[in-house]
């Protein structure tokens, strides 16, 4: 008998009479909440909705129970409405149904509706019940823009209605539990019977409770998405299968799709989940039953097979590329995405599991460099990872140790050949190592953590040095700031900069921020979000690099640029090349009617001089004008 009809027949026997439970007064655990929390962020980023809420209300007001941290969302926590203003939530609950509003503005009975002050045009909302039928409120999601939510988004909608709703019932469980063992306490003669039988819907539950747990350990080794053992389980199992193979004839083949996160920036996170599940069926389906198999990240996977000779790894390799490159169709899209592998053998580079996998991890990021499908690892990649190794034990320190400095390179005017201004470049000075180019050690920062305070250092140094200069320049001097894609898309980005130019007392029109494609190509959102918050308070934006990624028109139609930045490959072969003679020009001539300022970067020779200042380039910076320098000489050769 279900647990719930088990208490109903204690009070139908007249046993402890009613049980009447105050819903009001039935607190959400820390716990249960943490969950709804995820849950919302994680329907946010699903469906790609600016907000998604749960909704608490009460006997005269609606109120923000908990809402999704996601970027342009007004609804804070506690937020509250009171009722009979028309809310879309308060219909939900009225009418105990789902409202679905694609725009708002284009209904006349909605057209009024309160969250039109905040942008919110669309909704999509359900309700949430305690089992008694009290209303305890809404799950929605809303949108700034017009939106038909999809039968597969309101069916996950759904979904996460039917979990939190469970959730309430347990919950309302307890509180039941709670308000019959107080009646217990008061009936002990009569209570015996009822709690055997409470007391074997206690078993049940810690018998469920140990399934749970078992599910828990699973997933302890096992990816939740594909069901392929994770990076730790295979490390034990490659380890088993070397000691237990003498000699450790085995080759290990880590491998990982190209550009996945585009997939699931094109396609949306179920496009690409469907993809992974689909890509792992594909190989499995050839593989033999003592291969090793597992995922070991995002879409990086690693395969183990023993006594492998050249013919089948080949033959592995070859059908490992055919199943990636063979087109994918799932639902409406057919999509085609290629694969790079590394491979690594034991016992010839190891016949240690970790560093196999380690060893076959590094030969993929050359494959993945080079744009070749599979590299053998050789010892030339292990000199590439002792010499990272060495780059990064001494990068560590190299910061406190005042290795670091920045040089400026000054812009020049090209209408009066006079200085408006310097780019900051960041300079890494090794008492071993020498003088190390930042091609070599930024990636590194950024993989190892270190580029967050590494950028705070080119940004402090740079901005107090600019405050400086700016004293002693005309109105328009002002510096340029390359920014790294980890350091943008902390969101509180725009806030810190707007607080150091406070701290400097640096006006906001003197600072430029740099900016590449691969910082658009991680988040739209969030780049959108924080190009506008620096505009807004004065500072200049420029994408650098411009012409050399693949979407680089795209990005002009989508964001706000202050500047373009003609990319110095397009410049150095200016005089011997048409084609890159015309692009120059074409670019020069899209930044000037889109009323941007254009800068070419590179210019070494007159010649190339003459040729921008023939099609009225703005700016143009480069060994011609001046080389990076330190603070001193800059201040010396161009303020003096």
């Amino acid at each position: 008998m279900p647990y719930k009809a088990e208490l109903k027949k204690l009070q139908y026997d007249h046993l402890f009479g009613h049980v009447d439970i105050n819903t009001s007064q039935i607190d959400v655990p820390d716990d249960m909440f943490n969950g709804w929390q995820k849950t919302l962020d994680l329907l946010a980023e699903i469906v790609d909705s600016p907000a998604v809420l749960i909704m608490k209300v009460t006997a005269t007001d609606i109120s923000v129970f908990t809402t999704s941290n996601t970027q342009g969302n007004p609804y804070n926590r506690h937020d509250s409405e009171v009722l009979g203003n028309g809310l879309y939530c308060e219909t939900v609950i009225k009418n105990q149904s789902e409202l679905h509003i694609p725009n708002a503005l284009k209904d006349p009975e909605w057209d009024q509706n309160p969250d039109i002050k905040l942008g919110m045009i669309a909704y999509c909302g359900l309700p949430l019940t305690w089992p008694d039928k009290t209303p305890f409120g809404t799950i929605c999601m809303l949108d700034n823009q017009e939106r038909e939510y999809s039968q597969s988004y309101r069916q996950l909608l759904e979904r996460f209605q039917n979990g939190i709703n469970a959730n309430l019932a347990h919950l309302y469980q307890q509180s039941e539990l709670q308000y019959l063992n107080q009646i217990l306490e008061n009936n002990v003669q009569k209570r015996t019977t009822e709690l055997a039988k409470l007391s074997e819907k206690l078993i049940k539950e810690i018998e469920e409770r140990r399934v749970i747990e078992d599910s828990v350990d699973y997933y302890k080794s096992y990816d939740a998405l594909t069901g392929l053992p994770n990076r730790l389980s295979f490390i034990s199992s490659l380890t088993q299968q070397l000691n237990a193979s003498i000699p450790a004839n085995t080759t290990v083949i880590y491998f990982g799709l190209r550009n996945f996160k585009s997939i699931n920036n094109s396609y949306g996170y179920v496009v690409g989940d469907k993809l992974l599940q689909l890509f792992t069926q594909r190989v499995q389906s050839f593989l033999s039953s003592d291969t090793l198999f597992a995922r070991v990240a995002g879409a990086e996977f690693v395969i183990a097979q023993p006594k492998c000779d050249s013919t089948d790894e080949i033959q592995l390799i070859n059908q490992i590329i055919t199943s990636s490159n063979t087109p994918f169709t799932i639902a409406e899209f057919t999509i085609t995405i290629p694969c790079c592998m590394g491979i690594a053998q034991a016992p010839s580079d190891s016949e240690n599991a970790a560093e196999l996998i380690q060893k076959a991890g590094a030969a993929m990021d050359i494959s993945k460099v080079n744009g070749s499908p599979y590299t053998f690892f050789t010892k030339q990649t292990q000199l590439n990872i002792e010499q990272r190794y060495h780059l990064e034990s001494n990068l560590v320190d190299a910061l406190k140790n005042g290795e670091l400095s920045l040089n400026y390179q000054p812009f020049f005017c090209l209408k009066n050949n006079k200085v408006i201004g310097a780019e900051a470049l960041l300079r890494w000075n090794n008492p071993i190592l020498g003088n190390v180019p930042p091609d070599q050690f930024i990636n590194l920062a950024e993989r190892n953590g270190q580029i967050n305070e590494i950028g705070n250092f080119v940004l402090h140094t740079a901005i107090a040095q600019a405050a400086k200069w700016f004293v002693i320049q005309p109105q328009n001097f002002r510096i340029a700031i390359n920014i790294s894609p980890v350091q943008f898309r902390n969101s509180s980005f725009a806030e810190h900069i707007e607080n150091l130019l406070s701290l400097y007392n640096l006006p906001a029109s003197a600072l430029e921020i740099e900016i590449t494609e691969g910082i658009l190509l991680q988040d739209e959102h969030v780049a959108q979000h924080t190009i506008k918050k620096l505009q807004q308070f004065g500072v200049r934006v420029s994408l650098d690099d411009f012409g050399t990624g693949y979407s680089s028109l795209s990005y002009l139609q989508k964001y706000s640029f202050n500047t373009l930045k003609i990319d110095r490959c397009f410049i150095t072969n200016i005089e011997k090349n048409e084609q890159d003679r015309e692009l120059s020009k074409a670019i020069i001539a899209i930044g000037k009617k889109l009323d941007m300022h254009v800068i070419a970067e590179g210019v070494e020779t007159q010649a190339q001089d003459d040729f921008i200042k023939s099609e009225e380039c703005d700016y143009g910076q480069g060994y011609l004008y001046g080389k990076p320098v330190t603070a001193d000489l800059f201040e010396k050769s161009y303020f003096s």
